[in-house]
């Protein structure tokens, strides 16, 4: 590729100058807490917090300059125009997974800025990669002699983390950009991206037979995409010994009622092994407890015994790798109460291979356990070649900027560029960084926001030039 004839020595002096600002708003967009809820209508489908942080967002890049659009509240977009109408695209999202306050060192949705580091739910998965790529499309527009030969398109979705609803609605009313880059996953670059299936396993019962004790309730996990961090099983003693406390088990006694509580550590679903699952702590220890219905026992001992492998799916039989990736399993939103239990389940597999191959094998292992299976969504993985068009120009602009030649990844995340052909994930996280996607006390570091910016100001020129 060619050098660039631009001048981003006064790039990078643009957005050093408007950083403080850079910064100011991200404070601000992160303060809306903007975990999906319930469709409200009237442009909000994913709940008035996703909707307001959306408007929020949509405000930001008016301020740029930039003209806006409110796709019905699924998706915003906000315009560099070019000289023809080819467009490139950078797609980013403003939706959050729940965050658990009492686990924060500060609250999740009061940010603030401590030893160089910008703290909140969002900082790192989304919120920042957008302020970031928005303020460096701005620059190279404010830098460039005349307008770029393509439009950049900045799209900001609503429904990223609760299976990309939104950019499944903008596609069915727009042609989107043919190439283009979402900043939602590391650097250097991301040439893969593992298939993704969530799934559900279910039982129900009737029979209420006598036992030690009686099973009112079992929850665990917010999102089916985080390892769970806590795990909680309600029951009432009827007769016989209490249950015995044992490491990362918790019991409370209220009268005949007894809450057994485990506390783990939460992670992104696509990296188990930075977590503790809180969830198959507690089914192992509830396996051998005497309970009723008896129907509930025989659902806990079945995924207790299914989940022994809460990472990498042995005990399920479809542990899998190719010669690029592996396969992780974990189960994650469990829901039982007196007659039925739902438990949701997180699948990333290998970028060689299909959904169809973990569909059959996971229909084959429910039929044996006498589950009932519902798939909730499944999407194919992604495999690009790091010498095409879109890699190349993308991989330039971090290594021009960086100086480091590391090759491109293949991750387990899911970004929204599994659904556009041309697209591929690209930063903020830099190598050798904590990955703090889905977990407490996430940050962006004051640095890296400023970086990731230089950079996203190379890439979006050298697709738009």
């Amino acid at each position: 590729m060619d050098k660039f004839p631009l001048d981003f020595a006064r790039v990078d002096r643009l957005l050093e100058e408007h950083y403080p600002r850079m910064e100011r708003d991200l404070l601000d967009l992160l303060s809306d807490p903007s975990e999906e809820g319930p469709d409200e209508g009237s442009g909000a489908p994913f709940g008035h917090h996703v909707a307001e942080a959306l408007a929020h967002s949509l405000k930001i890049a008016g301020a740029l300059d930039m003209p806006t659009d409110n796709i019905d509240g699924y998706m915003g977009v906000a315009l560099i125009p070019g000289k023809n109408e080819d467009a490139i695209g950078v797609l980013s999202h403003v939706d959050v997974v729940p965050a658990n306050p009492a686990d924060w060192l500060t609250p999740p949705y009061e940010p603030q800025v401590r030893d160089g580091r910008i703290y909140g739910r969002g900082a790192l998965d989304d919120k920042g990669p957008l302020i970031a790529s928005l303020y460096a499309g701005a620059a190279v527009a404010k830098a460039v002699d005349s307008p770029l030969s393509k439009t950049v398109r900045f799209m900001f979705g609503c429904n990223e983390e609760g299976g990309c609803k939104c950019l499944k609605y903008y596609l069915s009313k727009y042609v989107p950009p043919k190439t283009g880059f979402s900043p939602d996953a590391e650097f250097p670059l991301i040439i893969g991206e593992k298939g993704i299936i969530h799934f559900k396993l279910r039982s129900e019962w009737s029979e209420n037979s006598a036992a030690p004790l009686s099973l009112i309730s079992l929850c665990s996990g917010s999102a089916a995409n985080i390892v769970p961090d806590t795990a909680k099983a309600v029951l009432r003693v009827n007769y016989g010994p209490m249950p015995q406390e044992k490491a990362k088990i918790r019991i409370i006694q209220e009268g005949a009622t007894l809450s057994i509580c485990v506390q783990g550590k939460a992670a992104h679903a696509s990296l188990p092994e930075e977590g503790e699952n809180a969830l198959t702590n507690l089914l192992a220890y509830m396996a051998d407890l005497d309970i009723c219905p008896r129907g509930a026992k025989q659902y806990l001992c079945t995924l207790a015994g299914l989940f022994k492998d809460n990472r990498y799916g042995a005990d399920m039989g479809v542990a899998d790798t190719d010669d690029l990736s592996r396969l992780t399993l974990i189960p994650s939103v469990l829901k039982i109460n007196d007659n039925q239990g739902s438990l949701t389940c997180d699948m990333r597999f290998p970028v060689t291979r299909n959904v169809a191959h973990y569909c059959a094998a996971l229909e084959k292992v429910s039929a044996e356990h006498g589950l009932a299976l519902e798939i909730l969504h499944a999407d194919e993985p992604l495999l690009a070649k790091k010498d095409d068009a879109t890699a190349s120009r993308l991989l330039q602009a971090y290594r021009d900027f960086t100086g480091d030649m590391s090759e491109p990844l293949i991750i387990g995340g899911g970004t929204y560029a599994k659904y556009l052909p041309g697209f591929l994930a690209f930063g903020p996280v830099f190598p050798g960084a904590p990955n703090l996607c889905h977990q407490v006390n996430e940050y962006i570091g004051c640095e890296e926001l400023l970086k990731a910016a230089k950079i996203y100001a190379r890439a979006i020129y050298a697709l738009a030039k």
